[in-house]
């Protein structure tokens, strides 16, 4: 089980390069932690974007990263999903670009990345100094309010990826403010129908639990002193929240006031697709990349 970025790092460093196409590769924290995985043997890059923005000591150097010149960001974002598209093992990575430019070019029923019928969505992960193990979230960057279908996606990606990091039975918290539904909120009456479908074995073997408020999913103390019976016990490795606002609010809060790492990717799409925000620092990006060839 992979418990750190610097194991996940460790984990792939003998395989094969990965093949790295940056939509607008063109801002300096992107360009960062390219050259750093381009060094470290992780990828092979191929950078559009307008080339003076890109041109530097660092990625003229190396003979594995590539530079396409194209200067206008909407072009060169439908080029890169292009090349990703054509590519047997491709990764796509955002640049500095908008987020509704990018899903454009990965919606595109002719020229995009996401098969017809997948639910497009976002897992992130967090490595969090006070706890003891990494912790996925979902969805901070696409679905506003997810619907139940969607949600019933989500789960179902994050199980995918739990595994991918050797979670073999991931405990997955749904989180509300508390511990009770309420007919009220929507996203309560999901939670309830998802846990019906987890008890008639609908997602395997794994825990899901929720409504749950995030003490009772993270902390083992809370769960005794409330005396809630749930079986993820404090110990979530998935976290699943109402919507956009309480995810994307979460994991800032997180890396900003409590020194946590993160990475993040689309979910859906047919290849890994590196989705992080335009100001993300150099290190996320970095572990961004690292996720998106585990």
């Amino acid at each position: 089980m992979i418990k750190s970025f610097q194991e996940l790092s460790d984990s792939i460093l003998n395989k094969k390069r990965t093949k790295l196409v940056a939509a607008n590769a063109t801002d300096s924290h992107t360009l960062s932690a390219i050259v750093r995985a381009v060094e470290m043997g992780f990828i092979e890059a191929f950078l559009f974007g307008n080339a003076q923005k890109i041109e530097s000591p660092e990625t003229l150097q190396s003979e594995y990263i590539h530079i396409i010149d194209i200067e206008d960001k909407v072009q060169a974002t439908e080029e890169a999903v292009q090349m990703v598209r054509e590519s047997e093992n491709g990764i796509l990575m955002k640049g500095l670009v908008n987020t509704d430019v990018l899903l454009r070019a990965i919606l595109n029923k002719e020229k995009g990345i996401l098969p017809p019928g997948n639910v497009l969505s976002h897992i992130g992960v967090l490595e969090i100094p006070r706890y003891h193990k990494m912790l996925f979230f979902t969805d901070a960057a696409v679905i506003p309010s997810p619907t139940l279908e969607q949600r019933i996606a989500q789960i179902n990606y994050s199980i995918d990826i739990a595994r991918k990091f050797g979670i073999e039975r991931p405990k997955i918290a749904m989180l509300h403010a508390s511990e009770k539904p309420s007919p009220r909120i929507q996203y309560t009456q999901d939670y309830l129908a998802i846990m019906e479908m987890h008890r008639a074995g609908k997602f395997g073997d794994v825990i899901i639990d929720g409504p749950l408020d995030l003490s009772l999913s993270i902390d083992k103390e809370s769960v005794l002193i409330k005396k809630v019976n749930t079986l993820v016990d404090g110990d979530a490795d998935v976290l699943v929240f109402p919507n956009i606002e309480s995810a994307n609010c979460y994991y800032k809060a997180m890396t900003y006031f409590a020194d946590a790492k993160m990475a993040g990717l689309l979910q859906g799409t047919d290849k890994p697709s590196i989705l992080t925000s335009r100001s993300e620092s150099p290190e996320s990006k970095f572990f961004s990349i690292l996720m998106a060839c585990l």
